[in-house]
Order: structure tokens, then C-alpha cells, then sequence
């Protein structure tokens, strides 16, 4: 039987995208193709081949990896790159992303139409032709209108937008009737955060007032233990001033870092851990003396709290100022609803 109504609904998001399906009143998650609730937002070309997800993920490491050893050893910018992430941070701009392999660039609205597209072949029983696609609150008109045109070139015939805020507030089972005042969306993703400052008007879910930083993310406390964790112990340790004093080589050696501080990150997430290793696999490349730079580091919970404290405090302080901004108190909020995998740090 033909569906009369949306049931499907994405969430595009800056690090992870995820879709779901209304079954019986229930919100159900698709599995990627890995069998995962989300699928890393990361496009990765190969000549006739486009991979999005978890093998893209994997790619964009090893480019990267493959790029600081190659400039370790060599001393030239010569690596070329066909791996893509948070392209939604440029979504509505001129920004491009060259891939050699396909010889040719590509728009944020391209990139984000194929994370579309695999999300969208996940759903095996049925063909789609309408969704629903959260967005940030704090979009821009040609941030949505580039949203719409992702939605366009993935296939989708029809997309209705829906603030995060609100999609937030919905999954966490806030209506209507449950609340009577304000409450926050403390939404720290992997890419972007937003405060927005909710309430309901007329038995109508509505964002009263909106902040935040859409560079300002998980992606940000990567590389807060990146900078302030893996590079000090690897001044120690290694020779690394001619990587270091090269712009080109110093953003290779942090993006080849990324996923690990990605890694010890989430690990120590958990509660009641008080530790956890960062190491590599195989050599990143070789230092100023030839040693290769292989290593082993214990980072302390009170080592990622120093590390990432200045992160998070970005974040409380903007929604400071949004309470503020609105002639309110913390008080006077009626709760605060914490969206996004980084907040489930023990730290926040």
C-alpha cells in the first residue's frame, strides 16, 4: 500500500548520519550496511567507485597517515587526497573538494547527496521518495537551500526540513503536554554545537531563541588531545621540528592523529574509566634523526579533562549567554536535554 504520510526521517549530520523509519507508532533505526545505527559522513572516490561510511572512514584515516610519512621522509606536499568529511560545516558556500582519482571536484551539496543516497539504500523493502532531514536552527537560508538540493540530487522527490531542536526534543519524548516553561537543547555534536532555548506557545512546540558555533564539536576535542596530550609527548620523545615547522606537514600529522585521540576519547567516555591507551599500529613516518615515530601513551582521565575542559567551556558559556540574552536564569528552566555523542563524557 502506497504510504500517504513521511515515515522516513535522516539526520544529516556533520560526523554521523543516521535514518529511521515510523513503524506502529515506534521509531525504528535502519542499520547501515555494517549493521550500525549511523554511518560516518565521509565520501571516499575511487576511479568508477563511490564508498560512504564506515570503509570511507577507514580510507580517510590511511590517506592521511600515508601523507604525514610520505612528507616525514621526503619533505614534499605530494600526497593526493579522495576522501571527504564534514562537508556540512561549508554546506551553501563555494567550497570544493578535489579528488584526483575522480577527476574532478565536488560542492558540499554533492558530497552530502551521497551520504543521502546510502542512507537512503539502506531500506531494502521499499522505495522512498519522501523524508523528512533535520538541520541545524541556526542554518542560514542558503544552508537549507543547499540542504534541499542534497535532498534533490539523492533522489528524494519530496524533503520536509525539521529544526534539531525540536527533532531532539520530540525523540526524547517531549510533547506538548509534558513541559509548561522552558527548557534548553544542549545539542554538542560532532561538528557543530547548539544551544537552542525551547518552549511551547499555544500547545506548539516552538524555538524561542537560538546560539552556538558551527565550528565547535567533538571534532574540536580530538584535537584538544591531539595538541595537548599526543604532540607534547611526541616533542619528548622525537625529533619532529621540520614536520612541525611546516604548515602542510603539522595539519597531516594532526589529521593522522585525529583518530586515535578519537578513539582514546570515546573509551574513556565510559564510566568509571580512569584511563586509556593511545597507540599506533604501525610507524606514522620517521622524525629528524631517521627513528621511526611508533608509540605507546597512557592518557589519564585527569589528563583529558585538562585537555578538552576549555572545549566544553565554549559551549556552556554560549548557552550562558543565550539563557541571559533572554532575561532568564538557569533555574528558571524546567530541564536541559544533552544531545550529541560527546556528552556522554564524564567530563561535561
Amino acid at each position: 500500500m502506497a504510504r500517504v504520510k513521511i515515515d522516513y526521517g535522516i539526520d544529516l549530520g556533520t560526523t554521523n548520519s543516521a535514518i529511521a523509519r515510523m513503524e506502529n507508532g515506534e521509531v525504528k533505526i535502519i542499520k547501515s550496511d555494517t549493521q550500525k545505527d549511523t554511518t560516518p559522513s565521509c565520501v571516499y572516490f575511487r576511479k568508477n567507485t563511490t564508498l560512504v561510511g564506515d570503509t570511507a572512514y577507514a580510507r580517510y584515516g590511511d590517506e592521511h597517515k600515508e601523507a604525514t610519512k610520505d612528507f616525514s621522509i621526503s619533505g614534499k606536499e605530494q600526497h593526493e587526497f579522495n576522501t571527504f568529511i564534514e562537508f556540512k560545516r561549508t554546506m551553501g558556500t563555494d567550497k570544493s573538494y578535489e579528488s584526483k582519482s575522480a577527476g574532478r571536484s565536488f560542492n558540499s551539496e554533492e558530497l552530502s547527496a551521497e551520504v543521502l543516497k546510502a542512507l537512503k539504500n539502506y531500506v531494502r523493502d521499499e522505495e522512498i521518495s519522501s523524508v523528512v532531514v533535520t538541520v541545524p536552527a541556526r542554518f542560514r537560508n542558503n544552508q537549507i537551500d543547499a540542504t534541499q538540493k542534497a535532498a534533490e540530487l539523492s533522489g528524494f522527490k519530496y524533503c520536509e526540513l525539521l529544526m534539531e531542536p525540536i527533532a531532539a526534543s520530540i525523540a526524547y519524548g517531549v510533547n506538548s503536554k509534558s513541559v509548561n516553561g522552558y527548557w534548553l537543547v544542549f545539542d554538542f555534536g560532532g561538528g557543530t554545537f547548539d544551544a537552542a532555548l525551547m518552549r511551547v506557545e499555544e500547545g506548539i512546540m516552538k524555538v524561542v531563541d537560538t546560539d552556538g558555533d558551527n565550528h565547535l564539536g567533538g571534532k574540536d576535542l580530538d584535537f584538544a588531545v591531539v595538541d595537548n596530550v599526543i604532540i607534547p609527548y611526541l616533542k619528548e620523545n622525537y625529533q619532529i621540528e621540520n614536520i612541525l615547522s611546516n604548515e602542510y606537514g603539522k595539519s597531516e600529522l594532526r589529521e593522522a592523529l585525529k583518530a586515535m585521540a578519537e578513539e582514546a576519547k570515546i573509551a574513556i567516555s565510559a564510566p568509571t574509566k580512569t584511563s586509556a591507551d593511545i597507540y599506533t599500529h604501525k610507524p606514522l613516518g620517521e622524525d629528524d634523526k631517521g627513528n621511526e615515530i611508533d608509540f605507546e601513551i597512557k592518557m589519564t582521565l585527569e589528563d583529558y579533562e585538562n585537555a578538552v575542559a576549555p572545549v566544553f567551556q565554549r559551549a556552556i558559556d554560549i548557552s550562558k549567554k543565550l539563557i541571559e540574552s533572554n532575561n532568564l536564569k538557569s533555574s528558571d528552566l524546567e530541564m536541559v536535554l544533552l544531545v550529541g555523542g560527546p556528552t556522554l563524557s564524564q567530563t561535561l
